[in-house]
């Protein structure tokens, strides 16, 4: 199948995509089957509605309503996990016919369950008020493995949900009095929330019932392809390309109401001069917020650059109106940020790439750290860098490559093999390094996708080495999306291949493995691909493959250097040669350090007593301090790495003058 359709749409990269649930165009059943079959055109493995995704399906569209086990009995389910080999084929004949009979009877036994959850909840709301703080006191569960045996087990789930919900707000919340009224008002702000939820399913609109439908099929395919609503799809592009129009006011909702928590620096709020921090939302445009819930008034609150919108807020007893004008407003917290510390003739350099975002103009990642790297040499002789990654959950694939371009000498940073079997690479033809010293790439088991090829292609060249957790996230699959493309008719993303470094290695599953294991607060925890619903397998390019892109189309005999790293191996370069060394003096370091080893018990459990009226964050201060630990020991292991080509250096150097 011919490639030259996905080069007109951005490859994306990523794990976690934001979702709201909120919808505003109309869709019929007439689309599900023509939306699913352009997907599976696209999708590596699953080509078709076959009997497995359409048993997923329907475990899936439960899921997605009851996540939580809190609505549904085991016995109502299992009429639609525990699915017949004559009713698949009726699933099957019914898609082709665009009939979705099982769905109709699937949501009506939803609709039931919320019926009866309605009555149970309001009976529990009153049971809870009446015990007060006292029902507070009681340890409940945070999840529940299976669905309820019985009505009984659901009424005591449900009142466990309850008392879980008031506390999350009082958590925070340490000046307050619990009292029966603050109770009630609680659970009466967590009630719009709920209530907006319910009323999706309530309703019988075919528009609905579509939408998850198409969220169901799609996600059932496997564990990266996914279906949104045009509002879910403006928020994943917001998160892509680090800016959005408003008025630069930082919301924050409690059960007494929306609160301003920060203002964006030169945005119009913060220009203005009016609306102040701890100021209590009133309206918008005249609307009274109290009534809506927080993703209500989200929306309330988007219009393009250029519009106005008025904003009503008390300050104490003061009541205080305000008209901003909406602006492009740039992300910046979330985009590259670097510092640096002295070290011996020069400095060492600290950046933070939180994720490989692209809005098509000026603003992109790889622009940003070839300024930060400039900044940094500005400041003195960089010596060496550390690249954070540890929560960068990915982004575009062209980011990726132009970052990997800026330290790697010219050749293979990434090959792609799609469901056909056809292979493709990108190399960096250029030849140029933006810093060609010891490079560090900090990774965690958060760090994901196109942070995963940077990371996995450096250490293939052996330009750089990571450090941090045992190992990334392991997504090593890459998307077609139209997300990004405001005009589409439907907005999705669907695996369409999986991708591999110089190497001929793939993350996926695996991860990028560390070579210094530095670990990070994510260390102990159960994250990643592997861990998630339907992730494709790992495999790596069978040595053919990788040799025969020599001879293809896309290379020639004139790039035999473009592939002289060694097959499932990282090139042995200086920084490698290192690494026993390396690996040693940080274990040494870590074992002595107090801070750490008060850090790791943290993250095998240990909870240490607060001392009465002691914050969790002086208790930690106290412990381990507020540095930054895998930053310190990353910064340590650089230095180690400077002191070591010093001494080869000068040792070839007595070489040659002898």
């Amino acid at each position: 199948m011919a490639r030259a359709f996905l080069f007109r749409f951005i490859i994306f990269l990523s794990v976690g995509l934001t979702a709201f649930t909120s919808e505003a165009f109309i869709l019929s059943l007439q689309d599900v089957r023509p939306t699913m079959d352009k997907m599976f055109t696209y999708h590596v493995e699953h080509k078709e509605f076959s009997p497995i995704v359409a048993k997923r399906s329907l475990k899936i569209y439960i899921e997605q309503f009851d996540p939580d086990r809190i609505y549904l009995l085991k016995n109502e389910v299992e009429a639609f996990l525990e699915v017949s080999h004559k009713k698949v084929w009726k699933l099957m004949n019914h898609y082709q016919q665009d009939q979705f009979p099982e769905y109709w009877n699937l949501t009506l036994t939803i609709q039931q369950a919320i019926r009866r959850a309605q009555t149970m909840r309001h009976q529990q709301i009153d049971r809870l008020i009446d015990k007060g703080e006292e029902a507070l006191k009681r340890s409940v569960p945070l999840s529940y493995s299976n669905y309820p045996s019985n009505e009984k087990e659901l009424n005591n789930r449900i009142y466990e949900r309850l008392i879980l919900e008031v506390k999350s707000h009082l958590r925070s919340r340490k000046d307050v009095s619990i009292t029966p009224q603050l109770i009630q008002k609680i659970l009466k702000h967590r009630s719009k929330k709920t209530v907006a939820f319910e009323e999706e399913y309530l309703s019988n609109a075919e528009h609905l019932l579509t939408l998850h439908i198409l969220k169901a099929m799609a996600k059932c395919l496997d564990a990266h392809t996914g279906y949104y609503s045009p509002k879910e799809a403006y928020e994943i592009r917001t998160l892509l390309k680090k800016e959005f129009s408003g008025v630069g006011v930082v919301f924050r909702e409690d059960f007494d109401g929306i609160y301003v928590t920060d203002l964006v620096p030169d945005g119009p709020a913060s220009k203005n001069g009016t609306i102040q921090i701890g100021d209590l939302l009133v309206s918008v445009n005249d609307q009274k917020v109290e009534a809506l819930t927080f993703q209500q008034f989200l929306e309330m609150m988007k219009g393009k650059a250029g519009s106005k919108v008025t904003l009503e807020v008390k300050r104490r007893e003061q009541m205080v109106h305000v008209d901003l004008v909406r602006e492009n407003i740039s992300m910046d917290d979330e985009k590259v940020t670097f510092s640096c510390e002295p070290y011996a003739d020069g400095i060492i350099g600290k950046i933070d790439i939180p994720a490989f975002y692209d809005n098509g103009g000026k603003v992109s990642v790889a622009h940003d750290l070839r300024e930060a790297l400039r900044s940094l040499k500005a400041e003195g002789n960089l010596k060496g860098i550390v690249l954070d990654f540890r929560e960068n959950s990915g982004g575009f694939l062209s980011q990726a490559i132009k970052v990997s371009s800026l330290f790697i000498n010219g050749g293979l940073i990434v090959i792609s093999k799609y469901a056909d079997g056809e292979v493709t690479y990108v190399q960096d033809v250029d030849g140029r390094q933006f810093f060609d010293g010891p490079v560090l790439i900090l990774i965690s088991k958060a760090s994901a996708s196109a942070a995963e090829i940077v990371a996995q292609a450096l250490q293939d060249h052996g330009v750089a080495l990571i450090v941090g957790d045992e190992r990334s996230y392991g997504k090593g699959t890459m998307q077609f999306q139209t997300i990004t493309d405001e005009k589409a008719k439907a907005f999705f993303k669907v695996t369409v291949g999986r991708y591999y470094t110089a190497s001929g290695r793939s993350p996926q599953i695996q991860g990028v493995q560390g070579d210094i294991f530095v670990p990070t607060a994510f260390s102990p925890c159960s994250i990643g691909e592997k861990y998630l619903e339907f992730p494709l397998t790992n495999d790596y390019l069978s040595r053919d493959i990788f040799h025969s892109l020599i001879h293809s189309k896309q290379g020639s005999y004139k790039d035999m250097a473009l592939f002289t790293v060694p097959y499932l191996k990282p090139r042995e370069t200086l920084w490698r040669q290192m690494l026993p060394t390396l690996i040693k003096n940080s274990r040494e370091r870590i074992e002595k350090n107090q801070n750490y080893q008060f850090f790791l018990k943290l993250g095998n459990g240990y909870r240490p007593k607060k001392a009465q009226g002691q914050s969790r964050h002086d208790l930690l201060k106290k412990n381990y301090g507020v540095n930054d630990l895998q930053i310190q020991e990353s910064i340590e292991i650089l230095k180690d790495m400077i002191a070591l080509a010093k001494v080869q250096n000068q040792g070839a150097s007595s070489i040659k003058g002898s």
